[in-house]
């Protein structure tokens, strides 16, 4: 209401002062130029139509100004909407021209848009803020895919190690050992099951977290068992220990055995056998559960860790790491990398707990 009440009076404004003006050229062009004015009838004709004539082409004049003036602002305004259309978002250049008075007062005919200005602004750092979520937004769906793809290779190498293990007619395989085989291929084959349906989640600018209240120590438990009972991980040993006999964090139990997972997968297949792999779970100060994952194998430079899919000047793949930094962030946590080439690798899981 005020914008519309202010560019009322604006063009009220506008019209009174081509009123004044236009009587002020008439009259002082009858005076200085035409004194004899009206004398006679045939003078008086002619006054007339010099009246007519001139306040026809200074009324044309002032309407020029008159637009010139408020159309200025009206074009600015289009040039920054036609900017924002092809997605730049920053003040056009002539921002500062028109906005050098303290207090970010605009400067005259701009002021009258005063309220379409800054409309504009908010509109422009909404749609700039927009695309910055959708472009997160997408980087992490690609993070989620390309980290499930990872994801896939490990129960695909246990189906493929117990298959082969089982179509090998050098060995007699009793029937309890065949259907622990077995047992094993099927509990892959679900663990592939679910992380294909990962695939089809919805990710909207985080991880799909589904917590629930979870026992550390055992969550461990089971991922270490499960990785050092894998025929490709014969060759290491594994050792486990906690100072607690339970540990309680409200996670994602699924995908916190993913990250472990893929830390302990690390462990293995970037280290030679023989290499010694040790885990650790504890409680410090602040409420804080740490796991730490070790191991005395070659190590690597930590120069290409800090990327999102980095590789180490070693050769080992930081995709694996990646996830799992992906995962614990998700969380609240933190996690810490320390290697050096060999010199064996360190790394700190810290989340926060309940118990």
């Amino acid at each position: 209401m005020k914008f519309m009440l202010r560019v009322a009076l604006q063009l009220l404004a506008a019209f009174f002062l081509l009123f004044v003006v236009v009587q002020s050229i008439v009259i002082a062009t009858i005076y200085f130029i035409w004194p004899e004015a009206g004398s006679d009838e045939n003078s008086l004709n002619r006054y007339a139509i010099f009246v007519q004539v001139l306040c026809v082409i200074l009324f044309f004049l002032t309407l020029l100004v008159a637009g010139w003036y408020l159309g200025r602002p009206i074009y600015f305004i289009i040039v920054w909407i036609k900017s924002l259309a092809n997605g730049k978002y920053d003040a056009p250049l002539r921002w500062e021209e028109i906005q050098p008075r303290k207090g970010g007062t605009l400067k005259r005919p701009y002021s009258v848009y005063r309220e379409l200005f800054e409309h504009l602004q908010m509109l422009a750092a909404t749609l700039q803020k927009n695309e910055e979520e959708l472009r997160a937004s997408e980087r992490l769906k690609e993070e989620w895919i390309r980290g499930i793809s990872h994801d896939l290779k490990t129960p695909l190498t246990y189906i493929t190690g117990y298959s082969t293990i089982l179509m090998n007619q050098e060995y007699g395989w009793s029937e309890a050992e065949r259907r622990e085989f077995l047992s094993i291929i099927q509990q892959k084959a679900i663990h592939l099951q679910e992380l294909v349906h990962d695939l089809n989640e919805n990710i909207q600018g985080q991880l799909p977290l589904k917590k629930d209240q979870t026992d550390l120590v055992e969550l461990v438990r089971r991922a270490v068992a499960d990785l050092s009972s894998a025929p490709w991980a014969n060759g290491h040993s594994f050792k486990m220990d906690s100072d607690q006999r339970r540990i309680i964090a409200d996670c994602d139990p699924k995908l916190l055995t993913r990250a472990i997972r893929n830390l302990l997968v690390n462990a293995v297949i970037h280290n030679p056998d023989g290499t010694e792999i040790a885990i650790f779970t504890s409680v410090v100060p602040g409420n804080i559960a740490e796991i730490k994952i070790e191991d005395n194998g070659v190590g690597f430079s930590q120069s290409g860790v800090h990327g999102d899919a980095a590789t180490t000047s070693s050769g080992r793949e930081g995709l694996g790491l990646s996830i799992a930094k992906q995962i614990v962030h998700a969380h609240g946590g933190e996690l810490i990398v320390s290697s050096r080439p060999d010199e064996g690798t360190s790394i700190v899981m810290k989340l926060h707990v309940t118990i």
